[in-house]
């Protein structure tokens, strides 16, 4: 794949930055305590030099110096990703639609997870990951306009979604490998801020999932990436077809659950291939699941009626979830009942909701 490397330090480069500044240090500050010159930190951050092609050990190295210098630990583990990121998006955003090739293309052999995906869409729609927006960052002076984020300009992220596009036409067709790939991608062009993704995206409809029930297969978890994109775009009923038609039998509702945890990083093994959704053998808690989940149980969320499900399927798989977190069982109480109240979930959302609350009150939480 024809790649501009020059591009694959941007995410990295702007976490580092909040790494320095939740010291706080300055660039010169820096660069003296790491042994550095400051036009080295300038490129690092700027992303024109990219921190990602600084060799393993040294990457090793400056991370535990800022961890001694007080830098939050949080935006420290987020470079992970955060270089990860900027691996995909560069290997997208610079490979001609023309060359994408299937077995080389990096959707098709890491199953994302949410951190990665926020990772991802952040130069794209402008949306800080929940990682950083949760720290507790220090603003310092700065001298004229400065970005709030990593940036792609309007020509990359046509690019970007060019990309994806090509990798969903390549991908499709070609068999159980290419799955992977076609969800990702299909999933990830839900992204785009234009919209202009919808119309092509629900011709790629996986239609015998959305009408009928169906067993699992990588195809399923397909349709389940399918419909949620369209979802971001504004059309809920794929979505709505697929919660109600897409989950036959026990396995799918546990593959779904499975899918969920790994999502949100309850399953810490990083998975290359969807069959790990109806592994026995994984182990997970459902606390931080359950959590990420309630958050998001708004009407304005893209995809609310999948949510609400996934808390109806949680609660009834890990009973006894909520009784160490009163305060988490109050927050899904008042959220349930809003939603119930607004009206703008589907029919069997509000049949989950209120089986939700009814859970809630034989257990004696309320709002």
């Amino acid at each position: 794949m024809t790649t501009n490397r020059s591009r694959r330090g941007l995410v990295t480069g702007y976490v580092l930055k909040l790494a320095r500044e939740s010291i706080p240090a300055r660039q010169q500050q820096l660069a003296e305590a790491i042994g550095v010159d400051r036009g080295t930190i300038q490129g690092w951050e700027s992303g024109r030099r990219p921190f990602t092609s600084v060799p393993y050990g040294q990457a090793i190295a400056l991370r535990h110096r800022l961890v001694q210098l007080g830098a939050d630990p949080a935006l420290l583990h987020a470079m992970t990703d955060a270089a990860e990121a900027d691996f995909v998006l560069s290997e997208i955003v610079d490979t001609r639609p023309s060359d994408v090739l299937v077995d080389q293309h990096p959707l098709a052999y890491r199953v994302l997870t949410h951190g990665l995906a926020e990772m991802l869409s952040w130069p794209i729609t402008g949306q800080a990951p929940t990682v950083i927006a949760s720290c507790a960052l220090r603003t310092p002076a700065r001298r004229g306009p400065v970005a709030d984020g990593p940036t792609l300009d309007a020509a990359e992220r046509e690019a970007f979604f060019d990309g994806l596009r090509a990798a969903v036409v390549r991908a499709t067709g070609d068999g159980d490998r290419a799955v992977l790939l076609h969800r990702q991608a299909c999933f990830l062009s839900g992204l785009d801020p234009a919209g202009a993704a919808s119309s092509w995206l629900a011709s790629t409809k996986q239609t015998d999932y959305f009408v009928r029930p169906r067993e699992w297969s990588p195809r399923w978890a397909d349709a389940r990436s399918i419909a949620t994109a369209l979802a971001r775009q504004g059309d809920v009923e794929p979505l709505r077809a697929f919660i109600s038609n897409a989950h036959a039998d026990e396995t799918c509702e546990f593959a779904s659950l499975n899918y969920w945890a790994y999502w949100v990083g309850e399953i810490s093994e990083r998975q290359h291939d969807d069959r790990f959704m109806v592994s026995r053998g994984l182990r997970w808690q459902g606390a931080l699941l359950l959590r990420h989940l309630v958050e998001r149980m708004t009407s304005q969320h893209g995809y609310v009626d999948l949510n609400v499900h996934t808390v109806w399927s949680l609660l009834a798989a890990k009973r006894g979830l909520l009784a160490d977190d009163r305060a988490l069982g109050a927050d899904l109480y008042r959220r349930s009942e809003q939603l119930l109240d607004e009206g703008q979930v589907s029919e069997q959302s509000r049949q989950e909701l209120t089986s939700v609350l009814y859970g809630l009150r034989m257990d004696g939480m309320n709002a």
